[in-house]
């Protein structure tokens, strides 16, 4: 498995970083997009006058595993629980496709890498599980091999 390191600019002010043994969470997304790109949603997330992409990984249809924020800071993306949780957006809009082969891999692969890095995290969750949203739509977690 391999996640691809990018350059993104970041607001630190407005950023937090915490503990890893205090992550018990894995929260799953999906953009709603067919395509984007960390670089894209980080500068629209900083012209909104956030922090940058709040989501910790984004997983392109290809698979390729994008680094997004890093892990030491607080994320962005399921209100009342970022501070326990990293997130991971799978690029799609599920609403009119399904998640690739290639992206359920790459998934499970960050997934299985995360918990043996982060040995807190308990469980793998659905963003609609935690938090009145469609999102992701369809059932990601149910993709996790446990």
């Amino acid at each position: 498995m391999k996640i691809v390191q990018h350059k993104l600019h970041f607001n630190y002010d407005k950023m937090v970083e915490r503990k890893l043994s205090k992550v018990y969470l894995i929260i799953l997304h999906h953009t709603a997009s067919q395509s984007a790109s960390v670089e894209g949603i980080n500068n629209d997330h900083l012209k909104r006058g956030w922090a940058g992409i709040g989501y910790h990984f984004l997983i392109q249809p290809d698979g390729t595993i994008d680094e997004a924020r890093p892990i030491k800071y607080v994320g962005s993306h399921c209100a009342g629980n970022n501070t326990s949780s990293i997130g991971i957006a799978l690029v799609g809009d599920f609403r009119k496709t399904k998640p690739t082969d290639a992206q359920i891999k790459s998934l499970n692969e960050l997934v299985k890498h995360l918990k043996s890095k982060v040995p807190t995290i308990k469980r793998v969750l659905n963003h609609n599980d935690l938090y009145k949203t469609l999102c992701p739509v369809i059932n990601l977690k149910a993709m996790v091999e446990v």
